[in-house]
């Protein structure tokens, strides 16, 4: 049987290990950890963490060859003793970890608040990757790589301050609560995904300033899923919602867009992959997609999959200057340009693509083997 006090001191270590491995901000935000910024301080980390370590073995040997020579706590044989001795391990050993967070408090990190919120038992305390998951999606050797939006202690207030925290290499999930977050996204770290949490993520960006989008990806392998985009901004040409640039790359899943004044989701020499996307109620195209300045064959990717095109003052998909496209099950209606307006040196395939009500027809450009129905529609 194991004694209260016993059980007590081992929570306590328990509780000092977490906080020790804790690393808040100077400003002490929670939401605003950064694994990179304590990495530069690694040879402070590396001796802090032999001695924290060392201090802990040092006690559980004594636990343990304490419990050898005296038995089980509860055995009250000894009395007084035995309740002294237990006074004093405690608060020896209490004493020495408070004196070790002090000192590394005194070296620029605020660990001993953090302590003393972990052995008060005040929950919340953010702590390194995989301090407390062992799941392989929450733990990195090298940075951040889960994080968290929304109204919540310890969450990031807006998605751009979680992507600003996301780790420089090895990619990072972003997961977003509900709610409604007017910011302007800009992507351009690798392999970074952001994933709505529940059916009712928004995220609003209007603004008078020129050429910017609600979502702008410049790096590689960005992927959103489960947000619905709302753009407006103050511009003649490159007013897009969504926007890949040169050598982006973007996956879009179970998304909406919509431009109150300009095309919903383009790109310029870069790659869109887009799933299960709804495409509606923008002034321009539904889809722009341009090849790069040079116009290079397949210098830009288009891959449509059950997308939703409707309602869209231009055409429901441009395409010109050397894009590429593949899609299957694309839906286009009621657009007053084009169903699809594709020349330039345009390439690919399109399946099973349903073209309704647009003012303009079904099909536009300098290409010659179109379906007149819209269905099948191969560009060469």
């Amino acid at each position: 049987m194991v004694s209260s006090s016993s059980s007590s001191s081992r929570a306590f270590s328990n509780a000092v290990v977490a906080a020790l491995r804790t690393s808040p901000s100077r400003d002490n935000e929670r939401s605003s950890l950064s694994f990179s910024s304590f990495r530069r301080r690694k040879g402070r980390k590396r001796r802090f963490r032999r001695a924290s370590v060392s201090l802990l073995c040092e006690e559980k040997e004594a636990n343990d060859e304490e419990d050898k020579t005296f038995g089980d706590d509860d055995d009250d044989d000894f009395g007084g003793k035995s309740i002294d001795r237990r006074r004093r391990r405690r608060s020896l050993f209490v004493s020495s970890s408070l004196s070790m967070i002090a000192w590394y408090s005194s070296s620029g990190n605020d660990s001993e608040n953090s302590a003393f919120a972990a052995a008060d038992g005040v929950g919340g305390v953010p702590g390194f990757p995989g301090d407390e998951k062992s799941d392989d999606k929450n733990n990195s050797s090298c940075g951040v790589k889960s994080l968290t939006v929304g109204p919540n202690p310890g969450e990031f207030e807006t998605i751009s301050k979680a992507l600003d925290a996301s780790a420089k290499e090895g990619g990072a999930t972003i997961e977003i609560k509900s709610g409604t977050y007017k910011e302007r996204i800009l992507m351009n770290k690798n392999n970074v995904k952001l994933v709505g949490l529940s059916d009712d993520v928004f995220v609003e960006w209007r603004t008078s300033t020129p050429y910017e989008s609600v979502l702008e990806v410049t790096s590689e392998n960005a992927s959103v899923e489960n947000v619905k985009f709302t753009h407006a901004s103050k511009s003649v040409a490159n007013n897009f919602g969504v926007f890949v640039k040169e050598k982006g790359s973007l996956k879009l899943k179970n998304v909406s867009v919509t431009s109150e004044t300009g095309s919903g989701v383009a790109t310029e020499g870069g790659s869109i992959d887009a799933e299960n996307v709804v495409i509606d109620k923008c002034k321009n195209h539904g889809v722009s997609a341009f090849g790069n300045q040079s116009e290079d064959p397949k210098s830009g990717q288009v891959h449509l999959k059950n997308v939703a095109i409707s309602n869209c003052g231009g055409d429901g998909i441009l395409l010109r200057g050397g894009v590429q496209i593949d899609s299957l099950d694309v839906k286009i209606d009621n657009c007053t340009g084009f169903g699809v307006d594709a020349f330039e040196n345009v390439q690919g395939t399109m399946k099973a693509c349903k073209i309704s009500k647009c003012r303009k027809g079904n099909v536009g450009g300098d290409n010659d083997n179109y379906d007149g129905n819209g269905v099948g529609i191969e560009l060469v």
